[in-house]
């Protein structure tokens, strides 16, 4: 039997670093596709803004895009942007992972049901967050997440409007010893599929000793499991090493 494939409908146009670091998520066995949005609206001066990003959501080229990689054989899909699912809450997050679903003809989450799906696995009821994004984005995440059934015990926004995957993850795991975690907190979120976490899960859940929870990792987690492969990765969190359906 050949590897299991898995596709992530990516929002835009990829960095370079961004197939690097989805990678490092990816277990032996399981392979990864990647299809960007070919009708994305394209990043105004203003830079990443709430109005930006609901255009992102609305895109009707996130379907096609999961369409693509279904006829490349990918088994699920998910959309993979954190902000552009959560925006328009959670029938709007629903209404894109039923989008690929029903256009792709496979399963099919995003990023926001992932991250989601993954706390709940974990027993998380009071969640702290970190957010790259503007406050406007930020309370969209709030909401969003309050409607899901967590407690946000704590929410850092760095207020970003662009340039995200050249955040450091030094830089991000500083912030979030510091200034994200707090005793409150069952577990910390960090949102973004275009903030680096890869190397530094490890290490944070090491020195607060509590799960963290990040956009790819979540991601690849839910998809994977949607495909039935199980993302069983060492040295990316107690989510993946505890992947085993």
């Amino acid at each position: 039997m050949g590897a299991c494939r898995i596709g992530i409908v990516w929002p835009e146009a990829m960095q370079p670093g961004h197939l690097a670091e989805l990678e490092l998520f990816v277990p032996p066995g399981l392979e990864l596709e990647i299809e960007p949005v070919d009708s994305a609206p394209p990043l105004g001066d203003d830079g990443i803004t709430l109005a930006h990003v609901e255009g992102l959501a609305r895109d009707p080229g996130i379907g096609r895009a999961a369409r693509r990689l279904a006829e490349r054989g990918a088994q699920a899909v998910a959309y993979g942007c954190t902000s552009g699912s959560y925006v328009l809450g959670p029938d709007g997050d629903a209404a894109i992972a039923a989008d690929m679903r029903d256009t792709a003809g496979v399963p099919a989450t995003t990023t926001s049901t992932a991250a989601a799906t993954a706390l709940r696995e974990l027993g998380v009821n009071r969640v702290a967050v970190l957010s790259p994004h503007v406050d406007a984005l930020n309370e969209r995440l709030r909401a969003y997440l309050e409607t899901a059934g967590f407690e946000v015990v704590r929410l850092v926004g760095l207020n970003r409007r662009g340039d995200i995957e050249a955040i450091e993850p030094e830089e991000t795991l500083d912030v979030v010893s510091k200034d994200v975690d707090t005793p409150e907190g069952d577990a910390i979120f960090i949102s973004c599929t275009g903030l680096r976490t890869a190397a530094i899960i490890e290490e944070l859940e090491a020195a607060i000793s509590k799960p963290i929870i990040t956009a790819n990792q979540a991601t690849l987690w839910h998809v994977a499991k949607l495909a039935g492969a199980p993302a069983a990765t060492p040295a990316r969190g107690r989510l993946l090493a505890a992947a085993t359906r």
